[in-house]
Protein backbone atom coordinates (compact mmCIF):
# COMPACT_ATOMS: atom_id res chain seq x y z
CA UNK A 1 0.00 0.00 0.00
CA UNK A 2 2.78 2.37 0.85
CA UNK A 3 4.42 1.94 -2.53
CA UNK A 4 1.18 2.72 -4.41
CA UNK A 5 0.72 5.92 -2.41
CA UNK A 6 4.31 6.98 -2.98
CA UNK A 7 4.04 6.22 -6.70
CA UNK A 8 0.80 8.22 -6.93
CA UNK A 9 2.39 11.09 -5.06
CA UNK A 10 5.40 11.00 -7.40
CA UNK A 11 3.15 10.99 -10.51
CA UNK A 12 1.05 13.92 -9.24
CA UNK A 13 4.10 16.01 -8.30
CA UNK A 14 5.67 15.32 -11.70
CA UNK A 15 2.50 16.30 -13.60
CA UNK A 16 2.06 19.49 -11.54
CA UNK A 17 5.72 20.36 -11.99
CA UNK A 18 5.65 19.90 -15.75
CA UNK A 19 2.20 21.37 -16.47
CA UNK A 20 1.86 23.87 -13.62
CA UNK A 21 3.65 26.69 -15.44
CA UNK A 22 1.25 26.30 -18.38
CA UNK A 23 -1.74 26.61 -16.07
CA UNK A 24 -0.29 29.76 -14.49
CA UNK A 25 0.45 31.22 -17.93
CA UNK A 26 -3.11 30.50 -19.08
CA UNK A 27 -4.56 32.20 -16.00
CA UNK A 28 -2.33 35.24 -16.55
CA UNK A 29 -3.33 35.47 -20.22
CA UNK A 30 -7.03 35.30 -19.38
CA UNK A 31 -6.57 37.94 -16.72
CA UNK A 32 -4.83 40.40 -19.05
CA UNK A 33 -6.90 39.61 -22.17
CA UNK A 34 -9.44 42.35 -21.52
CA UNK A 35 -6.77 44.91 -20.73
CA UNK A 36 -4.87 44.11 -23.91
CA UNK A 37 -8.11 44.24 -25.92
CA UNK A 38 -9.00 47.67 -24.49
CA UNK A 39 -5.54 49.01 -25.26
CA UNK A 40 -5.68 47.75 -28.85
CA UNK A 41 -9.13 49.29 -29.36
CA UNK A 42 -7.89 52.50 -27.78
CA UNK A 43 -4.91 52.62 -30.12
CA UNK A 44 -7.22 52.10 -33.09
CA UNK A 45 -9.50 54.95 -31.89
CA UNK A 46 -6.49 57.12 -30.99
CA UNK A 47 -4.77 56.66 -34.37
CA UNK A 48 -7.96 56.81 -36.40
CA UNK A 49 -8.78 60.22 -37.81
CA UNK A 50 -12.56 59.93 -37.51
CA UNK A 51 -12.78 61.77 -34.19
CA UNK A 52 -10.36 64.32 -32.77
CA UNK A 53 -10.20 66.16 -29.47
CA UNK A 54 -12.65 69.11 -29.41
CA UNK A 55 -14.88 67.55 -32.09
CA UNK A 56 -18.61 67.92 -31.58
CA UNK A 57 -20.49 64.62 -31.84
CA UNK A 58 -23.94 63.29 -31.04
CA UNK A 59 -24.61 60.17 -28.98
CA UNK A 60 -27.55 58.32 -30.44
CA UNK A 61 -28.31 61.29 -32.65
CA UNK A 62 -29.77 63.35 -29.81
CA UNK A 63 -27.24 64.10 -27.05
CA UNK A 64 -24.68 66.74 -28.07
CA UNK A 65 -21.18 66.09 -26.70
CA UNK A 66 -17.65 67.38 -27.19
CA UNK A 67 -14.66 65.03 -27.09
CA UNK A 68 -12.36 66.49 -24.46
CA UNK A 69 -9.80 63.71 -24.04
CA UNK A 70 -8.81 60.59 -25.95
CA UNK A 71 -6.73 58.02 -24.11
CA UNK A 72 -5.58 54.48 -24.75
CA UNK A 73 -8.27 52.92 -22.58
CA UNK A 74 -10.98 55.57 -22.20
CA UNK A 75 -12.42 58.68 -23.84
CA UNK A 76 -13.86 61.68 -22.01
CA UNK A 77 -16.82 63.66 -23.35
CA UNK A 78 -18.39 66.92 -22.18
CA UNK A 79 -22.19 66.64 -22.34
CA UNK A 80 -23.76 70.01 -23.20
CA UNK A 81 -27.25 69.15 -21.90
CA UNK A 82 -26.19 68.30 -18.36
CA UNK A 83 -22.87 70.23 -18.26
CA UNK A 84 -21.14 67.09 -16.98
CA UNK A 85 -18.32 64.94 -18.19
CA UNK A 86 -18.90 61.42 -19.43
CA UNK A 87 -16.08 58.86 -19.37
CA UNK A 88 -16.49 55.83 -21.64
CA UNK A 89 -14.13 52.89 -22.02
CA UNK A 90 -12.93 52.62 -25.61
CA UNK A 91 -14.26 49.08 -25.98
CA UNK A 92 -17.77 50.49 -25.36
CA UNK A 93 -17.54 53.25 -27.99
CA UNK A 94 -18.94 51.18 -30.89
CA UNK A 95 -22.16 50.68 -28.87
CA UNK A 96 -22.70 54.45 -28.39
CA UNK A 97 -23.62 55.14 -32.03
CA UNK A 98 -21.55 58.31 -32.24
CA UNK A 99 -22.50 60.72 -35.02
CA UNK A 100 -20.50 63.70 -36.21
CA UNK A 101 -21.86 66.71 -38.09
CA UNK A 102 -20.04 67.58 -41.25
CA UNK A 103 -19.40 71.25 -42.10
CA UNK A 104 -20.42 70.73 -45.74
CA UNK A 105 -23.94 69.85 -44.56
CA UNK A 106 -24.47 73.38 -43.28
CA UNK A 107 -23.87 72.64 -39.59
CA UNK A 108 -20.85 74.61 -38.38
CA UNK A 109 -21.27 73.86 -34.66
Amino acid sequence: MDSIESQLEHIISTVIGEVGWMVLAAIAMLTFKNTIQRIVEGIMFFIGGDYKVDDIAYIGGTKKVRITRKGLTKTTFYVYDTKRKLIIRNDKLPHLRLEKSLPQNGDTE
